[in-house]
């Protein structure tokens, strides 16, 4: 598939018609496959990949479960306001010009989608030209059901997509997103449809001969599985329907926020819970001065004069050692006197005296007093209890008295700071009863919101169930028939069918298998061209019956996909889609919307040099001058077939196309930039 034209008539930013030129250009001899949309924030770039979309998709480029009046609200949305025209414009038009190559042959094919508003009315016209010719007898559907079918919905997204939405492939359900892709791309999906349309031939080649409760069985089925697809289609509708109402009161609850928090709102709702916190932090304080009144009459006093209590718990010390020693001292004397009397009553008389002598001089220091106890005096006499207690009391006045008083200090202070915070606080306030009106408007607001998505969730728990139930009905219809093709009544034809099933069932499973198999390769191979050398993912293993995607790295350690960062999802998800489009082998070109946004300088080189010129042989990027910079667009630009420059004006509220891009006049004719004098 080639992009040949586009073409925008009063759609969205763009005013008037507008021709955009798609058709990769051949110079030097070459096609160069890129197309370069530059444009800021705001100016239209999405606009472009929006059209196109629509131009293919029609209703379902919004998502497959859009309602008609959603849609309908889009399309009225995308019209172009003028601000200066007298009367407002009623329509516009998409048309799409492109090459499809069928079975080798060439089929050029224009799209042309446009509607029109009449009061709340909106009227959508579709038509199909090939090789020129509108092709005959199409009606709306049938057009719409043309293009899904060369172009399926499914696989556009791989090769349509916005940067900042596909790193989603490697969030949390994105293996679901990627399970749907592999079985579009690979054509799973129609061998899904050809085992169903098997299943309905042999449905009808043994009807015939079935009995009547067997055919008024399977008539019932039928139509309570048409009913159930009815039912779930009304309650996705109403959903949706929902989802709009849901989003409009959020929007409208936040203008609310906003004008009351411009009036002190924000200052008014907190009232009463300021209030709560300032009664809460008095009486914080009050117990606080209680025990810091305890703290001040017990031993802080001293803790002012540490040298006096060191000075005393030295004399404490010494007196207590004096009295030890005389207690010590007095029960020796006393004991020696029985010794005196012992060696008296023993000892020869004439060896009594010397006996005594050298008795009282082996035990002279604990009977006469030391040198070092001679200058102490019992300035306080206490007993050894009552000095031990004091001198505990003094240690603590020296140590921990000083820091409690500190921290008690400190926390006074910080309760003083919040309450005079607090008070402020309470003061800004306006009274509650001058912003009633805004409150209540705004919990009437928030009720409303409650009661929506309690609506919707019930919806989507209906549309939940009656899935549930279509799921069991079409196994029942299932069951049924494989019981009837087993049956001896059973044709040639209705025994080919059943055998192309289990054929068609076999061959899905070991063509998934192997597509895998290359798929993982593919991406190993993309990843390392985009990812920087220091990037830990080097390989990726993918479950061929749930799809589930295993990251490894280096040492064959398994990585978890939710801790990589944001760059690293967007250059993962983009090495997974190249490894998607080389896997199927479709040949469709990429679109892709703000590419660089979340990634560094070394990655978006990566995506530049290694990416993008090789991505498709038609290559279209919508950026800002801040992704593809003058740097990056020197590198990219041997590979540029030609650019657009989307300038918006604010005066006019209309965006405007011309050929070029941002500095593309700075840059010479190699590609280098020159430097202006």
């Amino acid at each position: 598939m080639l992009l040949e034209s586009l073409t925008l008539c009063d759609f969205g930013l763009f005013r008037g018609e507008h021709a955009i030129d798609l058709t990769p250009r051949k110079k030097y001899n070459n096609t160069r496959p890129i197309i370069l949309f530059g444009g800021l924030n705001g100016t239209g770039k999405t606009t472009i990949l929006a059209a196109i979309r629509l131009a293919i998709y029609g209703k379902q480029a919004l998502g497959y479960a859009t309602g008609q009046k959603t849609y309908d609200e889009y399309l009225t949305s995308k019209i172009h306001r003028n601000p200066h025209a007298p009367i407002a414009q009623a329509g516009a038009h998409i048309c799409l010009e492109f090459l499809f190559y069928k079975l080798g042959k060439p089929l050029r094919y224009k799209v042309v989608r446009s509607w029109t508003v009449s009061g709340k009315q909106v009227k959508e016209t579709l038509t199909i030209f090939q090789d020129g010719e509108p092709i005959p007898e199409f009606t709306h559907e049938q057009c719409q059901a043309f293009l899904n079918e060369l172009i399926p919905l499914g696989v556009s997204e791989l090769f349509f997509f916005d940067g900042e939405k596909i790193a989603s492939l490697a969030e949390e359900g994105g293996d679901v997103a990627l399970r749907d892709a592999i079985r579009k791309l690979l054509g799973l999906d129609i061998i899904e449809r050809l085992k169903s349309d098997l299943h309905i031939h042999i449905r009808r080649q043994n009807s015939k001969s079935l009995p009547e409760d067997t055919k008024a069985l399977l008539d019932q089925y039928e139509v309570e599985y048409t009913e159930l697809k009815q039912a779930i289609s009304s309650e996705e509708d109403i959903s949706q329907q929902l989802l709009a109402k849901l989003t409009a009161a959020q929007e409208q609850r936040g203008r609310l926020e906003e004008t009351l928090a411009s009036r002190g709102g924000a200052w008014a709702l907190s009232r009463q819970v300021l209030k709560t916190r300032r009664d809460k932090l008095i009486v914080e304080k009050k117990q606080l001065e209680a025990e810091a009144r305890e703290h001040l009459g017990g031993l802080y006093p001293t803790s002012l004069s540490p040298k006096l209590m060191q000075q005393l718990k030295d004399q404490l010390l010494r007196e207590r050692s004096l009295k030890e020693w005389e207690t010590v001292s007095k029960a020796f004397s006393h004991r020696l006197n029985r010794v005196n009397s012992v060696i008296t009553e023993f000892v020869p008389k004439q060896k009594t005296s010397d006996a005594l002598q050298k008795v009282k001089a082996v035990f002279a220091d604990l009977v006469v007093r030391p040198t070092n106890l001679k200058a102490i005096k019992l300035s306080h006499d206490l007993t050894g209890k009552d000095s031990i207690q004091l001198e505990s009391w003094v240690d603590e006045s020296l140590s921990h008295v000083k820091a409690q008083s500190s921290a008690i200090r400190l926390q006074l202070d910080t309760l003083d700071e919040e309450l005079g915070k607090v008070s402020l606080q309470i003061e800004r306030a306006p009274d509650q009863e001058s912003l009633k009106s805004s409150i209540d408007a705004i919990q009437a607001k928030n009720e409303e919101i409650i009661q929506l998505t309690s609506e919707r969730n019930l919806h989507l728990e209906l549309a939940r169930r009656y899935t549930w139930k279509a799921i069991e009905m079409i196994r029942r219809i299932r069951r049924l028939e494989e019981s009837l093709i087993s049956g001896e009544t059973q044709g040639s034809g209705t025994n080919l069918a059943k055998c192309t099933i289990d054929v068609l069932t076999d061959f899905a499973e070991e063509m998934t298998k192997r597509k895998i198999v290359k798929l993982e390769q593919e991406f190993a191979k993309t990843f390392s061209h985009l990812a920087r050398k220091t990037d830990a993912i080097v390989s990726a293993q993918i479950d061929p019956t749930t799809f589930e995607v295993h990251l490894f790295n280096k040492s064959g350690k398994s990585i978890s996909k939710r801790n990589l960062s944001a760059g690293e999802k967007q250059i993962y998800a983009i090495a997974m889609l190249e490894a998607l489009a080389k896997t199927s082998g479709r040949m469709l070109p990429i679109i892709i919307d703000t590419p660089l946004g979340r990634l560094d300088s070394h990655h978006r080189e990566k995506l530049i040099n290694n990416y993008f010129p090789q991505a498709s042989h038609q290559v279209i990027i919508l950026s800002t001058d801040t992704e593809v910079d003058m740097h990056l667009y020197g590198d990219l630009r041997k590979n540029i077939s030609h650019c657009y420059h989307i300038n918006y004006d604010a005066l006019e509220g209309t965006s405007a196309i011309k050929e070029g891009y941002f500095w593309e006049s700075n840059l010479d004719n190699k590609g280098t930039i020159a430097h202006a004098s």
